[in-house]
């Protein structure tokens, strides 16, 4: 498992930017489909969603995989008490996580919402609602290259 956590961590951080731009064409489409009527399958916003969407449950299954081979995790898994005093390990296992388990909750409502609105403008407005809160949450919950001692490159290499 020690020589898989690597690439596992590359292909976490590349996803990330399959998320980001998953959810920026989202917003986009939406935005640009506010002033439209017209059947809700005519939407722009259903391929943004799709790609959105998986990339976001690639994401997820990844991070959990992280979580249960990464030796910052498991080091935290060991003595929680002590890991809560510590931020990097707190940040990683505890709130980086829930972040992003509350941003898939509100982008998966946001796509079931989308898909069952009345018309395309409907889908544009719950789309650019549910799916700009759940990309804010994302943004927030990336370890950014500038975030001190939690802080992760733009780009990992295996």
């Amino acid at each position: 498992m020690a020589a898989f956590y690597p690439f596992l961590l590359f292909l976490h951080g590349l996803t990330r930017w399959l998320v980001l731009a998953g959810g920026l064409w989202l917003v986009v489409a939406a935005v640009s489909a506010l002033g439209r009527s017209g059947p809700v399958g005519e939407s722009p916003t259903r391929m943004p969603w799709r790609l959105y969407m998986g990339s976001i449950h690639l994401q997820l299954l990844l991070g959990i995989i992280l979580l249960l081979i990464s030796p910052l995790a498991l080091a935290t898994w060991s003595d929680m008490g002590t890991a809560m005093k510590v931020r990097p390990m707190r940040f990683f296992t505890v709130e980086h996580s829930t972040m992003m388990i509350v941003a898939l909750v509100v982008a998966q409502m946001g796509a079931v919402r989308a898909r069952r609105a009345v018309d395309a403008r409907g889908a544009a407005r719950t789309s650019l609602i549910y799916g700009g809160l759940s990309l804010l949450i994302i943004l927030a919950a990336i370890p950014w290259p500038f975030m001190g001692e939690i802080a992760r490159p733009w780009l990992r290499s295996w």
